[in-house]
């Protein structure tokens, strides 16, 4: 499918790795001292990681891509913790992601968490291990 996903220039790229906590759904990482898209599916195409190089390696491109995963995002968000789950939460909402919003939020009840206030709030009726 054709949609719009970051692209890294490895000429631009020093590796210092700014773009990577601005990275909830964990696709960026530094492999070979160079920031790299790790996977198209985790790449949501919405930039937060886009204001964080300051060398300007990263920009949009529309290319062929896998689609975006957000049970494969959540995996990997809830590992991060309650503040990053909150970040992510908030930046589906904020940029009007209401499919992949509803997702994230099927995905913590399935494994038995409930969201008190969307976007802002959870609470567990398990541990986060699962």
């Amino acid at each position: 499918m054709q949609r719009e996903i970051i692209t890294i220039s490895e000429e631009k790229c020093t590796g210092c790795g700014d773009c990577i906590p601005n990275c909830p759904e964990g696709a960026i990482q530094v492999i070979d001292d160079k920031a790299r898209l790790v996977s198209d599916l985790m790449c949501d195409g919405l930039g937060a990681c886009l204001g964080h190089c300051p060398e300007g390696a990263i920009t949009f491109e529309l290319r062929e891509a896998e689609p975006y995963d957000e049970y494969r995002v959540m995996g990997s968000i809830v590992k991060q913790g309650e503040n990053t789950l909150r970040a992510h939460l908030a930046h589906l909402k904020d940029h009007g992601q209401t499919e992949f919003y509803q997702q994230a939020l099927s995905y913590l009840r399935e494994r038995g968490r409930e969201v008190t206030r969307p976007g802002r709030q959870t609470q567990s009726r398990q541990p986060w291990a699962h």
